[in-house]
């Protein structure tokens, strides 16, 4: 009010008198200084509230306790004893959500009574008595908040859904190896000793099961007889080139990687929950695929692991053998009450947090997590069955308080 006060009376004098524009322009340049002063606070790091001669100061004080409020009262610069005056401090909420303060005698100062819970961003109202006076400040004390038009939101992707309950699976992470199936790995050897008269594909190529991959002159009749691939796939070994005899040996070793294996090995500590038919995420850098265990193999000599053997579809030829992989076996399906999806929490100062959104205001919500599967997280404390929050591009909304250089003074 004393702004707008102020304001008004700058430009009555410019209209009332002659004056230089220079000195319009010095005028109008102390207006906008009213406007973006910060403001003043207290020896206490509170926020001032004047009226009269009186000054309250508030803080939110947390060092070492949790969050509370603390108050103090002067009168020309001297401190009131807490015995004369009361105050009374209402917070609303984002959403709506009212928290009311009494505050009892705390020697110097008043304190509030309870916990002020984070985030510390709200609407305030502060209402004193003094002498049989009563005082009124409202103000607003926002945090970790953003506006964000529908348009805007949808130009940046930035989604919602509503929190509620969820099922986590529940897994157990095993180390193994990725192997060729035994069954689609043939070594192509001649049947019968001769000249080798022709062999066609190279190292690398691939041929199709029947086609024609050698031309063989027999020792024992000297007749040229041909060799068929017995399967489709890829040559991954060659031995021999035309001219040369053709014996026992392996003329070349021909593979599917259509279809592999991954051996897991399971330690005794796992080996009671790692069962035949359970489901299993193979991955490898970020190259993911979904599965179940066939079957179980004791490991080999004295070794007291087990190997828990997993089919891996590849039709795109994306896996090799000799791979390390994790694979993420699912021992379990646990029902919790309230979930959010990991893509949606960010880290926001010591927090974890997600973005709550109501009509086109973004708040952060510092959560309690649990448990985890690595697509969904229980949440103990810090959100509501009901909440919508984002979880597409949430991302952005923190660099948006990160660039604003978002502080916790209140």
């Amino acid at each position: 009010m004393k702004q707008l006060i102020h304001k008004q009376a700058v430009w009555s004098l410019i209209f009332l008198m002659t004056i230089t524009p220079a000195f319009v322009s010095n005028i109008i340049h102390a207006a906008e200084m009213m406007d973006s002063e910060e403001e003043v606070r207290g020896e206490h790091n509170g926020r001032l509230l004047e009226a009269d001669n009186l000054v309250i100061e508030l803080a939110i004080f947390e060092d070492g306790v949790e969050p509370e409020f603390r108050a103090w009262a002067y009168s020309d610069r001297e401190l009131i004893d807490p015995s004369a005056w009361d105050i009374e401090v209402i917070l609303t909420r984002l959403g709506g959500e009212i928290d009311q303060f009494s505050f009892m005698d705390a020697g110097d100062y008043l304190r509030g009574q309870g916990i002020v819970e984070e985030p510390h961003s709200f609407d305030v109202n502060v209402r004193v008595t003094h002498r049989g006076q009563r005082y009124a400040w409202e103000y607003e004390s926002h945090e970790g908040r953003v506006n964000l038009s529908p348009d805007m939101a949808s130009a940046n992707g930035v989604e919602t859904t509503v929190a509620g309950p969820g099922t986590l699976g529940m897994s157990t992470l095993l180390y193994g190896k990725t192997l060729p199936d035994p069954q689609q790995v043939s070594h192509v050897t001649a049947r019968f000793h001769g000249m080798i008269r022709s062999i066609g594909p190279a190292l690398g190529d691939s041929v199709e099961a029947g086609e024609t991959i050698a031309s063989i002159e027999a020792n024992n009749s000297l007749q040229s007889y041909s060799i068929q691939a017995p399967i489709s796939g890829i040559v991954i070994e060659k031995h021999a080139n035309p001219g040369e005899m053709a014996g026992i040996e392996p003329l070349m070793t021909i593979a599917n990687y259509d279809n592999l294996w991954v051996d897991l090995t399971v330690f005794p500590g796992d080996a009671r929950s790692i069962r035949p038919g359970l489901p299993v995420t193979i991955n490898m850098d970020g190259l993911v695929s979904e599965s179940t265990i066939r079957y179980l193999n004791p490991g080999q000599g004295n070794s007291p692991t087990v190997i828990a053997r997993v089919p891996l579809s590849n039709p795109e030829l994306l896996w090799s053998p000799g791979l390390l992989v994790e694979g993420y076996v699912e021992v379990e399906q646990i029902e919790v009450p309230l979930v959010v999806e990991n893509r949606a929490i960010q880290t926001f100062r010591d927090w974890q947090v997600v973005f709550i959104k109501i009509g086109e205001e973004y708040e952060i919500r510092p959560l309690t997590l649990g448990r985890s599967d690595g697509v969904y997280t229980e949440v103990i404390e810090g959100l509501n069955p009901g909440d919508s929050y984002v979880v597409g591009n949430a991302y952005l909304l923190k660099a948006d308080l990160e660039k604003d250089g978002a502080t916790h003074d209140h």
